[in-house]
């Protein structure tokens, strides 16, 4: 039976229940698909790089080691610098943590005065926030140590994989190719194209910008005499790439460690830095550094950032961009489905063709 003739009501069944079996299965595979969705990232910005040695006729698998042995370099720098601070931060953690409740007594004393709110529960409730959201420092500690375990695992697995799809593209492509028609395999490139193009850019860009952000954010805590400058400049810069949501996480965050450092005024001083600075990332450097290559609407964005959170936790949510933009460019390709893409993007413009007819 010809499915185009099928009812309404049971193409929409067979999309829905189609639907449910690909998010579950992508919620179930998550320990597989989640490191190779970054190694796909990670692959298509190394390609320039891999590209470039290979044409200096070093051999592919040779070109493709170096090109994740300088992102590995580049990757450990960084996680030195955080490391530094992050082991700092960990041995005042104690300390950190009485400071915050003798803050949070303060305020609560200051509240009793103003508002007239009973201290014991106000107290209560302040010290129940405190605890939840440090935990004790045997418990940070252990946390911890099972967090870096998982990470350096996944790390690796990523890298793995990078080097794998730099050597095998051609293979993968060829058996991209293969699935389809001779007559679709022109359209299939485009989209490989495309994607690889995209992603790039959008990739490399975000990388830009976290490097110019995170170098604004310490600039301006070093400035203000903040304690963990460095570490609050660079988290908050690494957050600052989750779309809308990583923003109000970083300030949340650096102004509780603020606050268990310096006065309240410092603590709001560095939300409302943290501020200006996303405001000018996100009219000035966001614009012009990545360039509007992912051309999606703002609704999309944030709905599928928190669909990212709910399906892969924290790893989908910076996947959910790529992922979506990738989505629009099959999408446009793919003519029952370009409603979709249409969906998914920008509003268009109207102004210019309009001017266009009055002349």
């Amino acid at each position: 039976m010809n499915e185009n003739k099928l009812p309404f009501n049971a193409r929409l069944a067979y999309s829905l229940v189609s639907l449910v079996l690909i998010i579950y299965l992508a919620h179930l595979a998550a320990s597989i698909i989640i490191p190779l969705v970054f190694a796909s990232l990670v692959a298509i910005m190394l390609l320039p790089l891999a590209a470039a040695l290979e044409q200096w006729r070093i051999p592919r698998g040779l070109a493709a080691f170096v090109a994740v042995l300088i992102f590995v370099i580049a990757l450990s720098a960084l996680l030195l610098i955080l490391a530094a601070q992050m082991g700092a931060f960990i041995s005042d953690f104690p300390q950190l943590q009485r400071q915050l409740l003798e803050s949070l007594d303060s305020l609560q004393l200051w509240i009793n005065e103003k508002f007239q709110i009973n201290a014991d529960k106000q107290m209560a409730y302040l010290e129940q926030l405190a605890m939840g959201t440090l935990g004790s420092a045997t418990t940070f500690l252990s946390q911890t140590l099972g967090a870096v375990s998982s990470i350096v695992i996944f790390v690796v697995f990523v890298l793995l994989y990078s080097f794998f799809l730099l050597l095998y593209r051609s293979l993968l492509i060829a058996f991209l190719a293969g699935l389809f028609k001779e007559r679709h395999r022109e359209k299939l490139l485009d989209v490989i194209g495309q994607t690889r193009f995209i992603i790039k850019s959008y990739a490399s860009g975000l990388v830009i910008e976290m490097i110019v952000v995170a170098v604004m954010n310490c600039t301006i805590f070093w400035i203000m005499g903040i304690k963990y400058a460095t570490l609050l400049g660079i988290m908050a810069a690494i957050f600052n790439l989750i779309p809308y949501l990583g923003i109000f996480t970083a300030i949340v965050l650096s102004m509780i460690v603020t606050l268990t450092t310096g006065t309240p005024a410092a603590s709001l001083q560095v939300g409302i830095a943290l501020m200006i600075v996303h405001f000018l990332d996100s009219n000035i450097l966001l614009p012009r550094i990545v360039g509007s290559k992912v051309k999606i609407n703002a609704l999309v964005t944030i709905i599928g950032v928190v669909t990212g959170n709910l399906l892969w936790g924290i790893p989908g949510m910076f996947l959910a961009i790529p992922i979506m933009a990738m989505l629009k460019i099959i999408f446009e390709h793919v003519e029952e489905m370009r409603p979709w893409a249409i969906l998914l993007g920008e509003l268009p413009d109207r102004r210019k063709p309009r001017f266009a007819r009055r002349r």
